[in-house]
């Protein structure tokens, strides 16, 4: 189908999923994971090997891409500090320059509808309080589904527990948010305007809900063994404990049982890459295809146990490092790799540099990856830094080519790992790498000191607080409604009247 004419305002298509690994990517050299269309794009584009979300959790690395600030900057260092509507993101940016901006799938907005520069959203949210305030499960309301309380997984004790979806696969969220997406994208043929699609996938994010087929393709017994050393075990730190007391996930789970929750995981993986074959198909077969960036990443990975853990929280590269893949026909050269610091702040300037749009209220940290992703530059920075919580519950985190550190102050403790190790091997203590921690520390201090956050900060360092209770307070909608039911949804042709009709296939 002949596209719009290409114009030097490229459309921008944004794909996120949720607690995606880097190494979920088969072309990322896992042989365990069938991902056939994100290895597509990795060979359509660049990948950046050393990509990292800042804060490794859902609305602080979600603040970050729309605002391409570090955490104490922005002020969202946790689930429970939501981003104020009418912060300057880089979506008002864009809609201000005249670019459709569209949102697909979960925000994680605080309220739900904070529009933050989108013309519209389609939303699908992972624990939507009402019916209404979701397109989703309007949708699923109108197909019949009002029995399924749960549609997302079954949460409770079942968290992290491997599970069938209780949908068929063309009603799951992940199905609805390609099919949203698609179109989307058939209705800009004919719109001279470029526009801006985030489309966000709540999957692979527990619970781990394939549906048929995808839960019988992955045998639990050709899965890898996490990643972990016995004497990790007694440096747990206060996030990872905290993170099994919410899911109900002992530490020492065996490694069937773990095995079992890769293949359901790897699963959750294949559905979105299946969806996300479609929407490239949509973009080819609407013209689409030369002029836009397209840029798949996720807001952080998710340990799988690796390092006698699981969830999210903390820097070990199974929760922090991220893929991040950047695609645009003609201007990034195919299948090229680069080693360079990355990370989610880095996108708000990188789209805005791309799209010409004026950066407006915008003071990013991050910065522009074309020069690197083009291969006109090798890096943008020398050190990432990061942050999740504040105070006697912050995890912080600084990053150089060659070694990783963190502070965590719940634990008043350092940690030094090199890059490209299993992270199994705390460097800290070991007298022959005390100058590359100590640099790495003043790096990190002397940037919150220049930027005027002083909280975690005294006179010889960091500032030490008495032990915290036995868990952060509740601030995440993740562990508040681990415990919670769905209500029982309002008939659909009540919700239906002001919606005009479902968007699901029969």
């Amino acid at each position: 189908m002949r596209g719009p004419p290409v114009t030097s305002r490229p459309n921008v298509l944004l794909i996120t999923a949720d607690q995606f690994r880097f190494d979920a990517i088969a072309a990322h050299g896992n042989h365990h994971v069938r991902t056939p269309n994100l290895d597509r794009l990795v060979s359509q584009g660049v990948t950046f090997h050393r990509a990292y979300a800042e804060s490794p959790v859902c609305v602080p690395a979600r603040a970050g891409i729309l605002t391409g600030q570090l955490p104490h900057r922005n002020g969202i260092t946790s689930n429970g500090t939501p981003l104020t509507d009418g912060t300057p993101t880089v979506v008002r940016e864009l809609a201000s320059s005249g670019y459709h901006t569209q949102a697909i799938g979960k925000m994680h907005f605080t309220p739900v509808r904070a529009s933050h520069g989108f013309d519209r959203l389609w939303l699908s949210e992972e624990i939507p309080e009402a019916a209404e305030e979701d397109e989703y499960l309007i949708d699923l309301l109108a197909a019949g589904m009002d029995h399924v309380l749960e549609p997302h997984g079954i949460r409770h004790e079942l968290y992290y527990s491997p599970q069938p979806s209780q949908l068929p696969a063309h009603l799951h969220t992940t199905a609805w948010t390609g099919r949203r997406t698609r179109e989307f994208l058939a209705s800009r043929v004919h719109d001279s305007a470029p526009f801006f699609c985030w489309t966000s996938f709540i999957k692979p994010h527990p619970p781990f809900d394939p549906p048929y087929p995808y839960y019988l393709w992955y045998d639990p017994l050709d899965m890898p063994d996490p990643v972990r050393a016995d004497d990790e075990l007694g440096r747990l730190g206060y996030h990872i404990h905290n993170q099994h007391r919410v899911k109900w996930t002992h530490p020492e789970l065996d490694v069937t049982r773990i095995r079992v929750l890769r293949a359901y995981y790897y699963a959750c993986v294949s559905h979105v890459d299946a969806e996300i074959g479609r929407i490239l198909d949509q973009l080819d077969e609407s013209g689409l295809r030369d002029n836009t960036l397209v840029i798949f990443t996720a807001d952080h990975g998710e340990y799988l146990g690796d390092h006698w853990a699981f969830g999210k929280r903390g820097y070990h590269d199974s929760a922090a490092r991220i893929p991040l893949l950047l695609s645009w026909p003609g201007t990034i050269p195919d299948d090229a790799v680069s080693s360079a610091l990355a990370g989610l702040t880095d996108i708000a300037p990188t789209v805005l540099a791309a799209t010409g749009a004026d950066p407006g209220g915008l003071d990013p940290d991050g910065h522009d990856l074309l020069p690197v992703a083009t291969g006109r530059q090798e890096s943008v920075r020398d050190v990432l830094l990061g942050q999740y919580h504040v105070g006697a519950h912050a995890l912080y985190f600084a990053m150089n080519p060659r070694y990783k550190y963190t502070y965590s102050a719940a634990d008043d403790r350092e940690c030094l790992y090199q890059v490209g190790s299993d992270e199994t091997t705390d460097l800290t203590g070991d007298g022959r790498y005390e100058g590359d921690l100590t640099k790495l520390r003043n790096a990190l201090i002397d940037r919150l000191a220049r930027d005027g956050y002083h909280e975690p900060l005294d006179d010889d360092g960091w500032r030490r607080y008495p032990p915290p209770g036995p868990h952060p307070s509740h601030d995440d909608r993740e562990a508040r409604g681990r415990g919670r039911q769905y209500p029982r949804w309002k008939g659909p042709d009540d919700l239906l009247r002001s919606y005009g009709g479902s968007g699901l296939d029969p």
